[in-house]
């Protein structure tokens, strides 16, 4: 959904105040094995190259968007994992956000968002692959975050070195999905055609902040899929939820907020059928944590606490709640969210809901 949303913000943007550029970057890391069955399959090392094409909007609207100048871009991306056998190779396609921190010095930086899709040569298979539970699904998610650090050669070439956390997971849609951690470090070159001047906001007003209280109702719902077993076959399950929060804007940018989470996990009833047990499937849930308030975008992250759950529920009632939204101006919000328990992913979800 948020890639959509950058995607279609890219196109739109008026000629006038942008400046485009693009980017090459090869990249090289490692695989985090979260489990200790995973080690010996997570031994070789990732190495990629990237392309990408990003433009820069100059112009106030666009800043007060995030209240910073970012790139606003699509990448295509080819990754090999170094075991053709087991994990094989990936090709993937998608959009990025970057803000830029000090973009008027020769040495600046940047953080960055990513969101896109990947192919995958090489997945689970009972019996032909039976090592790779990080993925099962041809077609999966990847999500990166990236800092990184650049360089005017001149005023149309810049170098650049990144440190890059990234994940491939498809949201549970298969199983096993137990998701791939690989962390890559990256040197590149990014091309400007023109000159960039950028203007200076502190001659603009700065936007008030209105209201300090904030409060927030968010409907959600995924999709998760239980795996074939002896006599049960493959089966995709509906998640819904509500989620209902307020809170109190410490400032433009930082928010804490708290509230309730309920759970009507499909997934889960079929997970307790398939086991005999009579237990309610059902979900309740404390949240509590920290909001970021980058203009229309807002990235929240919660601590959750299952206050009301299925007996059977061996992994614990904590968990952590992870939200990318975006607001409106009519105060309606769309996003994704990300449900974990310590370093394993339960599953996306797509999410709107309504600011009051």
């Amino acid at each position: 959904m948020n890639a959509v949303l950058l995607l279609s913000y890219l196109l739109l943007m008026p000629e006038d105040s942008v400046r485009r550029q693009f980017g090459v970057q090869t990249q090289a890391g490692f695989i985090i094995p979260h489990a200790p069955d995973l080690q010996a399959v997570s031994q070789s090392r990732p190495v990629g190259i990237e392309l990408t094409y990003s433009r820069t909007s100059l112009h106030r609207t666009a800043y007060e968007r995030c209240n910073c100048f970012a790139r606003v871009g699509a990448y295509v991306n080819y990754f090999t994992f170094n075991n053709p056998a087991e994990l094989g190779q990936t090709i993937g396609a998608g959009a990025f956000f970057e803000p830029l921190i000090r973009y008027r010095k020769p040495l600046y930086f940047s953080l960055r968002a990513t969101a896109g899709l990947t192919y995958l040569t090489r997945v689970y298979d009972a019996e032909s692959n039976p090592r790779n539970t990080f993925y099962s699904a041809p077609l999966s998610g990847l999500l990166a975050l990236s800092a990184g650090v650049h360089y005017r050669v001149t005023s149309r070439i810049h170098l650049s070195a990144t440190a890059n956390y990234n994940h491939i997971s498809n949201g549970g849609t298969r199983q096993p999905n137990r998701g791939m951690n690989f962390p890559t470090a990256g040197i590149g070159l990014t091309y400007t055609p023109g000159s960039m001047s950028f203007p200076d906001p502190r001659r603009w007003a700065r936007p008030r902040l209105e209201r300090h209280f904030t409060k927030r109702l968010m409907a959600f719902g995924s999709i998760r899929t239980l795996p074939e077993v002896d006599n049960f076959p493959e089966r995709a399950e509906w998640l819904w939820g509500v989620t209902a929060t307020a809170g109190y804007r410490l400032s433009r940018f930082h928010a804490f907020t708290g509230g309730l989470e309920f759970v009507d996990d499909r997934y889960r009833r079929e997970q307790l059928r398939r086991e005999n047990s009579t237990s309610d499937y059902r979900e309740l849930a404390l949240l509590g944590g920290y909001e970021l308030w980058l203009g229309r975008y807002i990235f929240t992250i919660h601590a959750g606490w299952n206050v009301y759950q299925p007996n059977e529920l061996l992994e614990g009632r904590i968990f952590q709640r992870y939200q990318l939204l975006y607001s409106f101006p009519k105060r309606f919000l769309v996003g994704v969210g990300l449900k974990s328990k310590l370093n394993v992913a339960e599953g996306f979800d797509v999410r709107m809901g309504m600011e009051f």
